[in-house]
């Protein structure tokens, strides 16, 4: 991985609650990550108007991982408000498309509406490689990787989904 995947994929970790080893599995036929990184870079980068903020992202973290910090520590070092809107609402929008499959868009309030946030599907592997899926250790519908009668069963614990 290169030094950017390797940023990413543990920003990630330390973001969402997964494990790297869960998010970016070394046999990894799906390889997810390898999606999300350009689409992360891509919209930030878009949306902020700062070609420089995701790099600052990769550099804050690898800052903080350097240091004897917890997965929890770094996690609010990065979602702190004094980083800057720009950069807290990146780590937030990254959360939210590792669970959801899709990069959200966040409408502001109007005079007749409330503030709202759309998202757009990034595609359909994303979709069914959503981490919520895990965490309600369930499956997408059309796509199982279970046997027939799985729900008979009491699920595995959530650990076992999330590798923590």
């Amino acid at each position: 991985m290169s030094n950017d995947m390797d940023n990413f994929v543990g920003l990630s970790a330390v973001l969402t609650g997964f494990s790297q080893e869960v998010l970016a599995p070394d046999l990894d036929p799906v390889d997810i990550k390898s999606e999300y990184l350009p689409v992360f870079t891509a919209n930030v980068t878009k949306e902020s108007g700062d070609p420089s903020l995701v790099a600052g992202i990769f550099q804050k973290y690898a800052m903080l991982q350097s240091q004897t910090l917890t997965p929890q520590q770094i996690g609010e070092a990065m979602l702190d408000p004094a980083n800057g809107e720009a950069f807290v609402l990146a780590c937030r929008k990254l959360i939210f498309m590792w669970y959801a499959g899709a990069w959200p868009t966040i409408a502001p309030a109007s005079a007749t509406a409330q503030a709202s946030t759309v998202s757009d599907l990034i595609s359909a592997k994303a979709y069914t490689a959503s981490l919520v899926w895990q965490v309600m250790q369930s499956h997408p519908m059309g796509d199982s990787n279970y046997r027939y009668g799985y729900w008979n069963k009491p699920p595995v614990p959530l650990s076992d989904y999330t590798g923590q």
